[in-house]
């Protein structure tokens, strides 16, 4: 039995062979490349290529987050701005109110319908702002603060105009009430109780305020009325006093000189008397005191 051999396998030629040919003269050129060197090349060729894409879009996506970003940014600077032109308005508002509120306690006080202790507070400052919860919520409080600075302006106006129709129905009353200041200048002794200046280990009732001025200076009406007093007093030295009507009787002592006559007619602001030093005094004032009905008051309570 004739036994067949086997043909050797040939061997695959996993080489490549590139040709180059530089011109018509030139030798060819021939290069040779294994298959597995073209495969990694072509691996490192697609890395190369997926990778760039890669990045490019990493790029173009960051690009957008940072446009994002600065969009943010500038929707933060706008909404800082709108809460700092608000807080402006804001401020500008209260003071408004102040004013408001400072006209109406004085209209009070002239017309005699507050105390002192009232007139001297300060009006409401409205709702306080508060920075927290962000932006968005301190622009609401603001907001609701103004809202509500805004309706106590509007009460405060109406009360106004009010009192304001009030007087002047009433003029001829608001003329008599003796609240305009006789004399400008600082008060040395106030109404009511007080060291004697004297007799030093007693106490005394002052029953008007001493306000300091100059020899000479003229003493006004603190309102219209009728002199009913025009002359010597004991302790006061030369003394005028006014009966404005609607129970209210005016003194005013140690002058230096009286320019009315009992039953004189004045008005208010109406020179009466120049400021001196007479009767019992401890130096140039004007003594100054306000009876309603037949009672001592505290001047302060009427004057502005």
């Amino acid at each position: 039995m004739k036994i067949r051999k086997k043909s050797p396998r040939k061997k695959t030629d996993n080489n490549f062979t590139f040709i180059i040919i530089p011109g018509k003269t030139g030798k060819a050129l021939h290069l040779g490349l294994a298959r597995k060197y073209i495969l990694a090349g072509s691996l490192l060729l697609s890395s190369v290529v997926l990778l760039s894409v890669m990045i490019t879009y990493l790029f173009i996506q960051s690009q957008s987050e940072i446009r994002s970003v600065e969009k943010i940014k500038m929707e933060s600077l706008k909404k800082d701005e709108t809460i700092e032109i608000l807080g402006e308005e804001i401020q500008n508002m209260r003071k408004q109110q102040e004013g408001i509120g400072q006209t109406q306690n004085e209209i009070k006080k002239l017309m005699g319908i507050m105390p002192e202790a009232e007139v001297n507070a300060k009006p409401s400052r409205g709702t306080m702002v508060s920075g927290m919860g962000g932006a968005e919520n301190e622009v609401e409080n603001i907001l609701a603060a103004t809202r509500d600075i805004k309706r106590d302006i509007n009460r405060q106006e109406n009360e106004i105009n009010s009192l304001l129709s009030e007087v002047s129905q009433r003029g001829t009353y608001y003329r008599s009430r003796p609240n305009q200041w006789p004399v400008k200048g600082e008060i040395s002794s106030p109404y009511g109780w007080r060291k004697s200046p004297f007799r030093s280990s007693k106490s005394s009732f002052h029953d008007g305020i001493d306000i300091v001025e100059a020899v000479g200076t003229e003493v006004l009406a603190a309102g219209d009325g009728k002199v009913i007093f025009a002359g010597w007093k004991a302790v006061y030295g030369k003394t005028v006093e006014i009966d404005h009507g609607y129970g209210f009787i005016s003194r005013y002592g140690h002058n230096s000189a009286i320019l009315v006559n009992e039953g004189d007619k004045v008005k208010k602001g109406e020179a009466i008397a120049r400021l001196g030093n007479t009767g019992k005094s401890t130096g140039p004032h004007l003594h100054f005191t306000i009876m309603k009905n037949n009672e001592s008051v505290n001047p302060k309570n009427y004057l502005p």
